[in-house]
């Protein structure tokens, strides 16, 4: 076994003896998924029968899976790692949640738990607690585990796994440069909201002057109105900074869309990792 692969391991097996604990301390300060509609499907049972070459989870039920609520990295070596470990599952029970609606590569979006260990280990927590994925809040039409978030930047701070990557980490949003390099990538921005426009059909949080270069966020109508019920409306955001994820593309300079409210989070004046 390489060095890389039994570290990652190992940083997994922690994760379960630190399961528990964060579960409860997160309970406290994070709504939990089963209050939030469409995240509280029966609990059932399957297996893990392989993995495609891309990394889709191949179910004894004769159905192809992702894990709902996390991406994988890009690339070596962490991409690799996550690979290995969830290879290391094969052949062995599982409890698997989630609906039997599949996405146009026909997959199902589930939330997995080992249920040959105690505590059970719910999957997405493992790998995104030893840094081995990160959270996808918009991967889903709703997102089931916010908790995620929380245990994302928990390995973010100890610079664990794919943290210790720049690659990886979160953009200035006044790195223009930088920013179009990562063009077609998932990516964390961070940055301080300038101006708010509303219009009839969709919200745009620009970061800068200069609408033709920098980096803007668009938001459709409905996930807006979900934001503002939520606390998270213009007068909200207007001057904070915030940190937030997904796909970038090219338009007027950068930009990507949310799609649902949690791939944004205000944060407290924080500074950017280093």
């Amino acid at each position: 076994m390489t060095g890389p692969i039994l570290r990652m391991l190992l940083a997994l097996c922690a994760g379960l003896a630190l399961h528990a604990a964060a579960k409860a301390a997160l309970a406290q300060s994070v709504p939990s998924s089963q209050q939030r509609a469409g995240c509280d499907g029966e609990m059932r049972s399957d297996r893990l029968e392989g993995l495609t070459p891309e990394g889709d989870l191949i179910l004894g039920s004769d159905r192809r899976a992702r894990l709902a609520g996390l991406r994988l990295p890009d690339g070596s070596p962490y991409r690799d790692q996550a690979l290995s470990w969830l290879k290391s599952q094969i052949g062995r029970l599982i409890l698997v949640q989630g609906s039997d609606s599949r996405d146009r590569w026909d997959r199902i979006s589930i939330r997995i738990r080992s249920s040959q260990e105690t505590p059970a280990l719910d999957w997405a927590h493992g790998l995104i607690e030893a840094g081995l994925a990160l959270a996808d809040a918009g991967s889903d039409d709703v997102f089931c585990q916010p908790e995620l978030l929380a245990l994302e930047a928990k390995a973010r701070e100890r610079r664990l796994g794919l943290w210790a990557d720049d690659r990886y980490k979160p953009l200035d949003v006044n790195q223009s440069e930088r920013l179009l390099e990562r063009v077609g990538s998932f990516v964390l921005v961070e940055g301080r909201v300038r101006s708010i426009g509303e219009r009839k059909q969709r919200t745009y949080l620009n970061f800068g002057g200069l609408w033709a270069e920098d980096f803007t966020i668009i938001i459709p109508r409905k996930t807006w109105k979900q934001m503002s019920d939520r606390g998270l409306g213009a007068e909200a955001l207007k001057g904070r900074r915030i940190r937030a994820r997904g796909i970038l593309q090219p338009w007027q300079g950068t930009a990507f869309s949310v799609v649902i409210p949690d791939m944004i989070e205000r944060l407290e004046g924080d500074p950017l990792p280093r």
